[in-house]
């Protein structure tokens, strides 16, 4: 049966049905009461993932097993949402009053995940990345937060779309569609990798039609992968080189504002690969899981570098940045090390509003 392509008319039809809503109070002292950041730590030994929250000081206040190998994060002011490493057919719906599991979500049995989702302003509506496993391109798959019941999806207008993020300020959209055609069948390998292109797509939640930004020139043979918008309303986008015989290894890094799209030139301390992006009041933070660097920009500007071994997460909380290692993680002057058998993963979250 074919899948349904999700439309704001649907939406609302879906909402009138009266769907059950989660009703949650939050819990004095529960962890997400004191909880600055929120991160993944995977076992070296099963490769399963647990869910850490760390309070100001850098102590960890829980740990919560996922089941599956976790990736990215997002969340609501009532929920944290927790997506799988591709290609992963599970994501995790976590309530914040008390740091336990909602829901276990599965993918259709011709989609997978990406990894990243984001939710809508009003928190009522999640939008994953998505493969269609049918015709091997990408869509964004549209779900109820409350009950966890996918809706629908919008075909995207290629394949292998990774982050998507939300507008500072409004359900505008933002997607890296990284350009790889691939299917779990044949593990990681891209059918397309002599001539993928990727791009920027930008979706409008009140249209819902995507938008492309057009390919950038210096761009051929990068997967843009990862994305974060700072306080001005500034895109910054990060990739990673799968094609060197086209790749220019300068052109890593890109900031979309009101001029228009400019390459910083950053790519040579990132050893092609930009693994996390994170927002940072007026400028972002970025991390090199290749490199071990992690970068602070302020639009075109580097304003600082650091370095840890395997560097991956990054996040800017109320007490300060966050950034990890694949055994180190430190929260401003606060260092936290990995537990014997575990590495820290990829992405982490700063959790909005809930410091002490």
């Amino acid at each position: 049966m074919a899948t349904p392509v999700f439309t704001r008319r649907r939406m609302l039809r879906e909402a009138a049905i009266g769907l059950g809503v989660l009703s949650c109070t939050t819990a004095l002292g529960q962890p997400f009461e004191r909880a600055d950041y929120v991160g993944v730590e995977t076992s070296l030994t099963d490769g399963l993932s647990r869910i850490f929250a760390l309070g100001a000081s850098g102590q960890v206040l829980a740990r919560l097993p996922v089941g599956f190998r976790a990736h990215g994060l997002a969340e609501s002011d009532t929920h944290l949402i927790v997506f799988p490493r591709r290609p992963g057919n599970k994501f995790a719906i976590i309530d914040k009053a008390n740091f336990d599991i909602r829901a276990t979500v599965t993918a259709p049995a011709s989609r997978h995940f990406f990894g990243h989702g984001a939710v809508t302003a009003d928190g009522a509506y999640l939008l994953t990345t998505e493969n269609d496993l049918d015709q091997i391109t990408g869509v964004v798959g549209i779900y109820e937060l409350a009950t966890g019941q996918r809706l629908g999806e919008v075909p995207l207008p290629d394949a292998g779309p990774h982050e998507i993020i939300r507008h500072s300020s409004r359900d505008l959209f933002y997607v890296a569609l990284g350009g790889l055609e691939t299917h779990p069948d044949y593990g990681r390998t891209p059918f397309n990798l002599s001539s993928f292109r990727s791009q920027i797509v930008q979706l409008d939640f009140t249209t819902l039609r995507p938008d492309a930004l057009g390919h950038w020139a210096g761009s051929e043979g990068v997967s843009l992968r990862h994305l974060a918008m700072d306080q001005a309303g500034r895109l910054y986008v990060g990739g990673q080189i799968y094609d060197r015989a086209r790749a220019d290894g300068g052109n890593l890094v890109w900031l979309v504002g009101e001029s228009g799209v400019t390459a910083l030139e950053v790519g040579d301390r990132l050893g092609g690969y930009v693994s996390s992006v994170a927002a940072s009041g007026s400028g972002a933070m970025l991390a090199s899981k290749t490199t071990g660097d992690v970068l602070w920009l302020e639009g075109d500007r580097l304003l600082k570098s650091e370095r840890v071994t395997g560097a991956s997460a990054v996040a800017s909380t109320q007490r300060g940045a966050v950034y990890s290692g694949a055994r180190l993680l430190r929260l401003g002057a606060q260092e936290q090390d990995a537990l014997a058998g575990f590495e820290f993963d990829n992405h982490g979250l700063a959790v909005r509003g809930m410091g002490v």
